[in-house]
């Protein structure tokens, strides 16, 4: 695949905002023609704006205060499939970290992008409390772990149609839906296709250098699906029956442990991506529905103490799933709660989702 890099130009507004605006980058086999981006000053508002795009593919917009930072470390402004039949106006006052200038590039790409969710810089305790009732012994010593960069994130576990739009088939074994997760997917098959993305995305001009797709490290899957809180999930001490894809007869209460509810829900296979309510930071089914893979090998307890962007250990046996399936009950869907699995299993209990890196991450 050849990528066609097409010169920026540079544009100065009345009120002094300097924008130096690029076009779309279309790569030879991709579906279309270049699309125009340029600036528009209607009212004292400038806009940067996309000419229509008849094809289906998605379109992305990096920005950066200052055109070293457009190379290195830029922010996703826009990535979107929604088809761009009527164009695209987006305010440049909601592009990030921006005062007297801006510096913006575009690219377009013939394929599905999994949605994103900016998951910002933090510090977390991971692991569960002691208190926590019913808890694993390798559920902690509860850790302070600090990330020291953001990332984007998967805003719902990878769906069949992305998977088989890339890799050309769908292992699923709750197929016929296409927007249920995938699944009887492997830790191996995961990463083939976090590597499938990056490169078929690089091809088209779509990713900076150094920024690739991977799967969440375990410290990134529990900080993200926590969102900010410290109860057994992201939303409150209970899960309670309708509040995800999980065995709704066997509740769970973190004072209490496991409540047997007859009257719960059991759906007995995956849902739809996204059936559920969102947590703080706009994740979907990181409680239940499948199992999620994680980067690390496992380890049969947490580290404790204070420890910084940490990636597991240095090898192993089996890797890190996350998060709890259709079948289980409560307890084992907690923010908290780990589990393990071989790098080659496939099952129908689990899938993933992706996680768009900074370079030297």
């Amino acid at each position: 695949m050849r990528t066609s890099n097409l010169p920026l130009d540079g544009i100065a507004s009345p009120f002094g905002l300097v924008l130096f605006l690029g076009q779309i980058m279309t790569a030879a086999n991709c579906w279309g023609a270049a699309v125009a981006l340029h600036l528009e000053l209607t009212n004292n508002a400038a806009r940067l704006v996309v000419d229509p795009i008849s094809t289906a593919g998605t379109l992305f917009i990096w920005a950066a205060p200052d055109l070293p930072s457009l190379a290195a470390s830029p922010e996703l402004l826009v990535l979107t499939n929604t088809p761009l039949t009527n164009g695209l106006r987006l305010p440049v006052s909601s592009a990030p970290g921006f005062a007297q200038q801006g510096f913006f590039r575009a690219a377009y790409w013939a394929g599905q992008a999994p949605a994103l969710v900016d998951i910002p810089a933090g510090t977390f305790l991971m692991g569960a409390p002691a208190s926590e009732a019913g808890r694993f012994a390798w559920d902690g010593p509860q850790t302070q772990v600090v990330l020291t960069y953001s990332f984007k994130m998967g805003q719902f576990e990878l769906t069949q149609a992305e998977y088989q739009a890339l890799m050309g088939y769908n292992p699923s074994y709750f197929s016929g839906v296409s927007n249920r997760p995938a699944e009887e997917v492997s830790w191996t098959n995961a990463m083939a296709y976090c590597a499938a993305l990056t490169a078929s995305q690089r091809q088209a001009g779509c990713l900076p250098a150094g920024w690739a797709y991977r799967l969440p490290t375990e410290a990134e899957w529990e900080y993200a699906c926590r969102a900010g809180t410290t109860t057994a999930f992201a939303y409150g001490p209970a899960l309670r029956s309708g509040m995800a894809n999980f065995d709704g007869y066997e509740e769970y209460d973190a004072t209490l442990g496991t409540i047997f509810n007859p009257a719960g829900a059991e759906m007995g296979q995956t849902g739809v991506v996204g059936g559920y309510a969102a947590n703080a930071w706009g994740l979907y089914d990181m409680h239940g529905n499948v199992f999620e893979w994680c980067l690390d090998w496992w380890a049969y307890q947490l580290p404790g103490g204070s420890v910084t962007d940490p990636r597991g250990p240095s090898s192993g046996s089996n890797r890190v799933i996350r998060g709890g399936c259709w079948y289980d009950d409560g307890r084992i869907c907690r923010s908290a709660c780990r589990a393990q699995g071989g790098p080659g299993y496939q099952g129908n209990d689990v899938g993933f989702r992706i996680v768009l890196a900074p370079p030297g991450h």
